[in-house]
């Protein structure tokens, strides 16, 4: 039987000691609407740190879910089949940068309000995308999105790098919400070594039905949520989606910030603060997500894309 996320226990030892945070210089903005206060930050934070995943419920009031859910759907309208067929188990992967509502959402107020409960030091934002599951879709494969297992920071408890998963509809096993690995952003599991790059075309295609990659384990955890609801996440935990078996497409907009940036060695923040293009964003939501944008301005090489962890991952 599967475990879902409201079933867990957090363990009162968690070694947060090792995070360097400083909750006073985390990045804000004035805001017309004030955020709600994160309940519980401490015991969220441990969490993330220790399973590599945590969820705030109700972080969009639905105004904004309203206006997502539209822009989200006229998009996916327009997609060619095409498109469908390259991403028939992902659902679509829709660059955030083609409208600037999603500037709105990356610079959100609530967003903020979490990354500075969280203890983030000067968080900064990457990139972003729509995902969304159609209706009678196959499984997500299981996989791991850290693309910088040559550096040494990555094996240690520090989350180099997050995800904000937002579902604009309530999701359950039935529907494809989300499917995880406890614990697997810090300790190896044999699906690292079954799909050590499981980001492949023939993934994303479902040509093999049988692959390991789409398979129920008994491990697993699910993370049904409410629209509105967000879950954060280590990018290093291994996770997939369930099958959407339901009439109705399942959409969820993945936000990847960097919660310590300026920790991160110089060959990383090399990495991340490669000039980007969002061609649908204007002015304003350029300025709005102004002080998220990584900038590095020192001579270290990047450290080279590398998604398979090494043999430091135990």
């Amino acid at each position: 039987m599967h475990r879902t996320v409201q079933g867990l226990q957090t363990p009162g030892q968690r070694p947060v000691d090792l995070l360097l945070c400083d909750r006073s210089q985390t990045a804000t903005t004035p805001t017309d609407r004030a955020p709600m206060p994160l309940q519980n930050p401490p015991e969220l934070f441990d969490q993330l740190v220790a399973d590599g995943f945590c969820l705030v419920a109700d972080l969009l009031d639905p105004d904004i879910l309203s206006r997502l859910r539209q822009t989200t759907d006229q998009l996916l309208d327009a997609q060619s089949e095409e498109k469908n067929d390259e991403q028939r188990s992902t659902g679509s992967m829709i660059d955030v940068g083609v409208h600037p509502i999603f500037a709105e959402l990356v610079a959100h107020p609530g967003a903020r309000s979490v990354l500075t409960a969280l203890g983030c030091l000067r968080p900064k934002w990457m990139s972003g995308y729509v995902i969304s599951k159609p209706p009678q879709s196959p499984a997500l494969f299981w996989h791991q999105d850290w693309w910088g297992w040559n550096d040494p920071s990555s094996y240690t408890p520090l989350p180099q790098q997050l995800f904000f998963m937002y579902y604009l509809v309530d999701t359950t096993p039935h529907n494809g919400c989300l499917r995880l690995l406890r614990g697997s952003h810090l300790q190896r599991h044999r699906m690292h070594d079954e799909v050590p790059d499981a980001h492949t075309d023939e993934l994303r295609r479902f040509s093999d039905p049988d692959h390991p990659a789409y398979q129920s384990l008994a491990e697993e955890v699910d993370v049904p949520v409410k629209a509105g609801d967000l879950v954060i996440g280590d990018s290093r935990l291994l996770h997939s989606a369930h099958a959407n078996k339901s009439d109705h497409r399942r959409t969820v907009i993945t936000l990847w910030y960097f919660p310590y940036f300026e920790l991160l060695s110089d060959g990383l923040r090399a990495a991340i603060a490669r000039p980007r293009e969002w061609t649908g964003w204007d002015d304003a939501a350029r300025t709005r997500v102004a002080d998220l944008v990584p900038i590095y301005s020192g001579g270290a090489a990047p450290v080279a894309w590398n998604r398979e962890p090494g043999e430091l991952l135990q």
